[in-house]
């Protein structure tokens, strides 16, 4: 317990000083751009992207380009602006990359889902998302993910049928909008077994503040709440706040965690995160769908992770991400 607290201490000291990794950490590719769902709080509509699927040749030399020497294997999230139970070559192309020695996971609204347990839990598909913001009918200003029976149906015959299987690993992905709604759903998944719960700030698209989120005071007890059931359930929490099983470093983080905010001076997504749209272009954040900063195709992974063009956005962030709602999470409360 004490060795995973210092390498999370070392993790946040490394973001705020903004010591850049050497390789990037995660690499999400949109795979797709379609959708069945359409969600108040989701920009893509704003995105005025083509619905489109990423072809599997492209895809399979994407990954190539990624395991070039087998040197290093990455955490691999094959989810864009779209639902990716949508793509037809979906399967093979875990079953692709996890042959290349990723790791491979992929996020979902879970309403297709039924027709892809057994597949997934066979392929041993190694993370799966599903996005669940309620168990109950909720939708005060139409932000939430659309409430749906069928996908909390899904969800239980995917850990029910995964049974002691170690994967997927299952991870209920809640966005907050208010503490009974997070505490119902959080309740929900750790009755039924899931593995993790991650909780989400609202992300509140430009020209949209109607939206509601919980202030930073609310989201602290959010998250003592939510770490009773975890405790009482054995579900892990990924948040750093329940990361800390030592009172006393949770009680520091407690004290740190709004001047991160106010004096943090950068997005923390970018600093070990990269998104590859379907063309193959790389940008450092799915916000950005047309800011290019390199080409996997065309160029090395390496090299686009320390181009003069990663160095100038992670510099000049504010300049080109000035109207970013995660931006301006630091200044509020």
């Amino acid at each position: 317990m004490f060795a995973n607290s210092f390498y999370l201490i070392k993790g946040i000291l490394g973001r705020i000083f903004y010591s850049i990794p050497q390789k990037p950490e995660r690499i999400q590719i949109e795979i797709t751009n379609r959708c069945n769902y359409t969600c108040g709080m989701c920009p893509r509509e704003s995105f005025h992207l083509p619905e489109k699927d990423i072809s599997f040749n492209l895809f399979t030399k994407i990954i190539d380009h990624l395991t070039q020497n087998n040197f290093y294997h990455y955490n691999l999230t094959l989810t864009g602006w779209g639902e990716p139970l949508l793509h037809p070559e979906l399967i093979n192309m875990i079953i692709y990359t996890k042959g290349k020695g990723h790791s491979v996971g992929v996020t979902t609204n879970g309403l297709l889902l039924a027709s892809f347990v057994e597949k997934f839990i066979e392929i041993s598909l190694d993370k799966l998302t599903i996005s669940l913001d309620s168990v109950e009918e909720y939708n005060e200003t139409g932000e939430c993910h659309p409430y749906n029976k069928i996908v909390q149906k899904n969800l239980e015959l995917l850990v029910r049928l995964r049974n002691t299987r170690k994967k997927p690993l299952v991870t209920v992905q809640i966005t907050m909008h208010n503490k009974q709604q997070c505490l119902k759903t959080v309740r929900f998944a750790a009755e039924i077994g899931v593995d993790r719960v991650f909780l989400v700030r609202l992300h509140i698209p430009f020209g949209m503040q109607s939206f509601k989120r919980p202030h930073l005071k609310e989201e602290l007890e959010i998250y003592e709440e939510v770490d009773e059931i975890a405790r009482k359930y054995g579900l892990q929490i990924d948040n750093n706040y329940a990361a800390f099983s030592n009172g006393l470093l949770r009680l520091l983080y407690k004290q740190l965690r709004p001047i991160m905010y106010r004096f943090d001076k950068y997005c923390p997504k970018p600093y070990d995160y990269l998104y590859i749209t379907i063309d193959g272009k790389i940008t450092p954040c799915c916000d950005l769908p047309r800011y290019e900063v390199g080409n996997i195709v065309k160029q090395n992974i390496n090299e686009i992770w320390h181009s003069e063009n990663m160095q100038y956005f992670r510099k000049h962030q504010d300049e080109v991400c000035g109207k970013c709602d995660a931006l301006r999470l630091r200044h509020l409360n």
